[in-house]
C-alpha cells in the first residue's frame, strides 16, 4: 500500500490529467443506443518512450483499455476477459512495459464502500492479469472509487455504466 502523502500526489496527478482528457467512447453495450451518455473524461494516456518510437498498446483505442463491471460488482465477464487477455499478450511481448489499474465506481454509494469497490475490481483485473501469466512487477493498482464521479454530473444508468470500470494505463520502465 502507497503511504498516505504519495497516494495523496497520485490522486492529483490523476485529477489533474483528467481535466486534460477528452470523452472516450461509451463501452460496446451502450454505443448507439438512445439515452447514452458520454463517458467521464479520463487521464491522457502516454503514446510511448520520449525518444524511443515506441508506442503503448492501444493508445488508439481506450475500448481495447478497459473492463467494465456492473453495480457494486467486481466479476468478469467474457468480453472483460477478451480485453484482459489482449493486455496481457502485450505485456508478455514486452518486459519494459508497465500497466496502471486505475480502479472506479460511479457516483452512487458512499465513498469508502466506492473504494473498496474499485479495490477489488483493481484486484480481479490483476489477479487475471497474473493468471495469464504477466509479471507481478508489471501490474500496478491504482484505486480510485468514485473520487473523479462524483464531480462528474451523471444521472443516467447509461452514464453509470460507463464510470464503472478499470482503465489500464500503459508506461515504461
Amino acid at each position: 500500500m502507497l503511504p498516505l502523502l504519495s497516494r495523496t500526489c497520485l490522486f492529483a496527478v490523476i485529477a489533474a490529467l483528467s481535466a486534460c482528457a477528452t470523452p472516450d467512447k461509451a463501452p460496446p453495450a451502450d454505443r448507439g443506443r438512445a439515452g447514452a451518455a458520454e463517458e467521464p473524461p479520463r487521464a491522457k494516456v502516454q503514446v510511448g518512450r520520449p525518444g524511443s518510437g515506441k508506442v503503448t498498446p492501444f493508445a488508439d483505442d481506450p475500448a481495447s483499455r478497459t473492463v467494465y463491471f456492473a453495480f457494486g460488482d467486481a466479476t468478469i465477464d467474457s468480453q472483460a476477459a477478451e480485453v484482459i487477455r489482449q493486455n496481457a499478450q502485450k505485456l508478455k511481448e514486452d518486459p519494459q512495459l508497465v500497466v496502471v489499474l486505475v480502479g472506479h465506481t460511479d457516483n452512487l454509494g458512499s465513498a469508502a464502500f466506492n473504494l473498496a469497490v474499485a479495490d477489488r475490481r483493481t484486484e480481479a483485473v490483476s489477479d487475471r492479469l497474473r493468471a495469464l501469466g504477466v509479471a507481478r512487477n508489471q501490474i500496478r493498482r491504482l484505486p480510485v472509487g468514485s473520487e473523479e464521479s462524483t464531480k462528474t454530473k451523471c444521472d443516467s444508468e447509461g452514464c453509470r455504466r460507463t464510470m464503472r470500470r478499470v482503465d489500464l494505463i500503459y508506461e515504461w520502465r
